[in-house]
């Protein structure tokens, strides 16, 4: 499934893989609303996490971000390789291009 449109997300570094020089390991995570509040009244949020890759020119602006930095991904394709002997799917995102997004909350 390929996407290149813009979709909010925070990046989180991967502590498990190592970079190479084509791929930068981290996750990506999209806050949900789900359309209730809470008791003190504030949106409530689902949270979606995915493995992901950065290549190409994603991969060196990846290389340099914080922990919990909000990016706008514009480019990304979702795979899913299926280990037969396992009987298990492992999906990720392939992110080719993004845009880090302003500290000011604008994006």
């Amino acid at each position: 499934m390929y996407s290149k449109n813009a979709n909010h997300v925070t990046f989180f570094k991967d502590n498990y893989k190592d970079n190479t020089d084509k791929v930068v390991y981290g996750r990506v995570s999209e806050a949900i609303k789900t359309g209730k509040k809470t008791e003190d009244g504030k949106d409530e949020f689902v949270y979606e996490t995915w493995d992901a890759r950065f290549v190409g020119g994603a991969r060196e602006k990846a290389a340099v971000l914080e922990d919990k930095t909000a990016i706008t991904l514009t480019e990304w394709s979702a795979r899913a390789n299926y280990n037969k002997e396992k009987k298990a799917s492992y999906p990720y995102l392939m992110v080719m291009a993004f845009e880090v997004q302003e500290k000011d909350g604008n994006k």
